[in-house]
């Protein structure tokens, strides 16, 4: 009888063999196919999960019965209730690190507890005590005590739990002339903790889940502490731009070797993030608006510059990033990476021929690199027999023709004949990959 647990273990062990030279893509795959789904794994899963959603009623079952007598009880009365949570959660969490040190559900509902816990706590006595300040110092609060659990528990839902807090705040602080550089070392307390769970794997759960929750929140963080930057022409392209880049060059550099797109986070999703904003840039709008708002002289940027150099300073920090990725995707010679991670190379030629009064030249560059892309993704599934990236290249040149189907300057014949072909190569492609493969199996 097959040991589901080992299995299991053997599954997280695979991409890390396969990125040493241990094993080849292949050899990886056909384990999978001899051992076939590990249960135990999924049986993990449930009860962490179950563990976690415990924790998570329990500590809002407290929370209310506290609630329901809040009013009648003395504020000395108050102020020792609203401890209480966090102290029974530390006692838990003692616990589970003492005598349950291997249960990932003791370890993930302790430190899930512990954390909500310490917010509630914070709620209350802010409220008994009449303590002022908004939601953005509430965040910080809760964030930076909870950031001790994440260190202390190797827990994922605490770590989880802090990525968000610090980018709602990033979030609150939106309007405000917040320091653009708080986010920033927000991100950069909770990496070290990231680095050290993908030492050995970075394919296993907790440094797979955290990246994607990285991949997924960081767009929104960087765009709220960097307001300042992108009231400047062209900053938001060419930082939306390089941070998508430098995503997917990052994730295929360094989670190369993942067996499936879930072990590919940031791979993923800089590659949909490249896509989408290719094609948010191939209208000719887009590029007339940056036109209009050239209408500023020197002095306006030097302004720009001098009112917030930090978030400059960061804008140029992501450009240098990106550029060092690219450039070591050259080094290897890997032609489709160097080409996708290319965008912001793209949107600064077209912002320079925006700035000549060429829109539309820039609209047509912008069209012509997304189609490359499709066609490009398209052939180099078919020379590796790979469906998923067939059909990856067939949706980004649909993709193509659907924001075009929204073009008035195209008429209503040419897009719908466009639609047709498009689907018809859709059917014939996949049906001719089908039956390669069906005539390829013994």
């Amino acid at each position: 009888m097959r040991d589901q647990k080992h299995i299991a273990w053997l599954y997280e062990q695979l991409p890390g063999l396969v990125s040493d030279g241990t094993l080849t893509s292949e050899a990886a795959q056909r384990l999978r196919q001899r051992y076939g789904e590990a249960e135990g794994g999924r049986g993990l899963q449930a009860a962490t999960l179950f563990g976690v959603l415990g924790a998570v009623l329990v500590g809002g079952g407290i929370i209310l019965l506290l609630a329901h007598n809040w009013d009648e009880f003395s504020r000395t009365t108050r102020a020792a209730l609203s401890f209480a949570p966090p102290v029974l959660a530390q006692a838990i969490a003692a616990f589970a690190l003492w005598r349950k040190p291997e249960s990932v559900a003791w370890r993930e509902g302790a430190g899930a507890f512990l954390t909500l816990a310490i917010g509630a706590s914070i709620a209350l006595v802010a409220q008994t005590y009449n303590i002022g300040g908004d939601v953005g110092d509430f965040l910080l609060t809760w964030s930076l005590l909870a950031l001790p659990i994440v260190y202390v528990t190797p827990a994922i839902i605490p770590a989880l739990l802090y990525l968000i807090g610090i980018t709602a705040w990033g979030g609150a602080r939106w309007t405000s002339d917040a320091d653009a550089l708080g986010y920033f070392v927000l991100l950069a307390l909770i990496l070290p903790w990231w680095l050290f769970e993908a030492k050995d794997n970075p394919y296993r759960p907790r440094p797979l889940i955290f990246a994607w929750a990285f991949a997924l929140l960081l767009p929104y963080g960087v765009t709220a502490s960097l307001h300042d930057a992108f009231d400047l022409q062209g900053v938001w392209m060419l930082l939306s731009g390089a941070i998508a880049g430098a995503l997917f060059l990052a994730g295929r550099r360094f989670w190369g070797e993942g067996l499936s797109r879930m072990q590919k986070p940031l791979q993923t999703l800089g590659a949909l993030a490249v896509v989408v904003l290719a094609l948010v840039f191939s209208f000719e709008d887009t590029w007339r608006t940056q036109m209009r708002d050239w209408t500023v002289d020197a002095s306006a940027f030097k302004h720009a510059l001098s009112a917030n150099p930090i978030a400059f300073a960061i804008v140029a920090f992501w450009l240098l990033l990106w550029l060092a990725l690219w450039i070591d995707s050259l080094r290897f010679k890997d032609w489709a990476r160097t080409f996708l991670g290319a965008l912001p190379i793209f949107v600064a030629l077209g912002l320079v021929l925006t700035r000549f009064d060429y829109p539309l030249a820039a609209m047509l560059l912008l069209n012509v690199y997304i189609f490359a892309l499709g066609v490009g993704t398209l052939l180099a599934g078919l020379g590796e027999q790979s469906l998923g990236r067939v059909n990856s290249g067939m949706l980004i040149l649909a993709a193509v023709i659907l924001v075009r189907f929204f073009d008035a300057d195209i008429g209503f014949i040419a897009r719908g004949l466009a639609f047709i072909a498009l689907g018809a190569g859709f059917l014939i492609v996949n049906l001719a990959m089908i039956r390669r493969r069906g005539a390829a199996e013994p």
